[in-house]
């Protein structure tokens, strides 16, 4: 789309001896300037338009939750905030279940594709529903947040990248990726990793990254 010039040299078309032929060629001869190199110039609008696709332009707040296991109860019972997973000991599986709006979109397919985790200290954790300045850099940032007085510098100096979807990235923890937990529901993604025995906090934050595939 744009404005563009379009320069042509006018040319008779009709047959040599024909009167609008003449009458052509008569108007050339006594516009030579037409020929010599100044063309006529013209100028015009143009509107691309996709007449192929149907675009689809929304605003809509996504919607995902996090829900971790233990072995005893995995991907049926979740565990509570009291449980406590012994570092170096215990897998934590986790399930990320993902939704668009009934009245959108709905989510075909799902891929994992990095997984963090980290810590914070106690005197600045998050709080569940709390919207103070902590929490907004929590829910831009996770695990990448900004702030250096938030980060937990003193104990999380193991700030890990435990998945990666990229070939040449390793899996760090006993990963276990998708693939290993076999579920026919598009929307679900699950995981699992053994807890670090770096972690010196009683709280580990996970974050995953996940590409969504949606289909009207």
């Amino acid at each position: 789309s744009g404005n563009y010039g379009l320069t042509f040299r006018p040319e008779c078309l009709g047959q040599a001896g024909e009167a609008l032929n003449t009458h052509c060629e008569t108007f050339l001869d006594e516009h030579p300037q037409l020929n010599s190199g100044d063309y006529i110039a013209l100028s015009t609008d143009l509107v691309w338009k996709d007449e192929i696709c149907k675009p689809e332009i929304f605003t809509v707040q996504f919607e995902a939750s996090m829900t971790f296991y233990d072995e005893n109860g995995k991907w049926v019972t979740p565990v509570d905030g009291t449980k406590l997973f012994q570092v170096g000991e215990d897998t934590i599986y986790v399930q990320v279940d993902t939704a668009f709006p009934s009245d959108t979109m709905t989510v075909f397919d799902t891929e994992l594709v990095q997984v963090h985790i980290c810590t914070f200290n106690p005197l600045n954790a998050p709080e569940s529903g709390s919207t103070g300045p902590i929490d907004e850099e929590i829910g831009d940032y996770g695990c990448f947040i900004k702030d250096e007085t938030i980060r937990d510098v003193e104990y999380d100096k193991y700030f890990h990248q435990i998945y990666s979807n990229t070939p040449s990235s390793t899996p760090l923890f006993n990963f276990a990726d998708p693939s290993v937990y076999s579920e026919s529901i598009s929307n679900i993604v699950r995981f699992s990793f053994t807890v670090p025995n770096e972690v010196a906090r009683d709280t580990l934050y996970v974050m995953a990254e996940i590409e969504v595939t949606l289909q009207e």
